[in-house]
């Protein structure tokens, strides 16, 4: 047995040797596993996140930006993720949910630009959708973004886009829609503290 242990041993070195006993793989990065490539949360489940925090918050900046960040992790802000806060954030403002001084703050900025809008009545339909908007504007702009009101203007195909081909091309001065572009172009650095 060993003579022949021997002869294979020669001939392998002759001729070399067909079969490879065991192959060893290595990953591209060594890092690579330690991210996750998908987010498999449904964006009403970080929406419900995003405007938990931002009902608890104890004021706005950076540290608040580095949490809602977490919170929406590796995919970031979608236009989905920014309907469904919005949503929620005025579910929540219509209940009368309990107020951290950072949302107490943020409203009452949205309240008095709501009402610097002419002919914007208390009682409006939307009153609601545009303090929850004016929230977010103040606390979370990037979500605004996310809906479409770029610092640059309206992003083509969004929420906003949708909104605003509703005016057919015009957009009255002084309007609920020119408000909130208006927040969207401006209050994006009004959390930079």
């Amino acid at each position: 047995m060993a003579v022949l242990t021997r002869l294979q041993a020669v001939t392998a070195c002759l001729y070399g040797t067909r079969t490879y006993s065991k192959t060893i793989s290595y990953p591209v990065d060594e890092k690579d596993n330690l991210y996750s490539k998908t987010d498999t949360r449904h964006p009403e489940d970080v929406a419900n996140s995003i405007v938990q925090t931002l009902l608890t918050a104890e004021k706005p900046g950076k540290i608040l930006q580095a949490r809602l960040d977490s919170i929406v992790g590796t995919n970031g802000w979608t236009e989905k993720l920014a309907e469904w806060a919005l949503a929620k954030m005025e579910k929540a403002l219509k209940a009368g949910a309990k107020m951290g001084p950072a949302l107490k703050v943020a409203m009452d900025k949205a309240i008095e630009a709501m009402n610097e809008v002419e002919g914007f009545a208390r009682d409006h339909p939307v009153m609601c959708t545009v303090i929850a908007l004016g929230v977010l504007a103040t606390l979370a702009p990037w979500a605004l973004e996310a809906l479409g009101f770029a610092e640059l203007g309206i992003v083509e195909d969004s929420f906003a886009a949708i909104w605003q081909s509703r005016y057919a091309g015009f957009v009255p001065k002084g309007s609920l829609f020119s408000f909130i572009q208006k927040c969207g172009m401006t209050l994006k650095w009004a959390t930079a503290a």
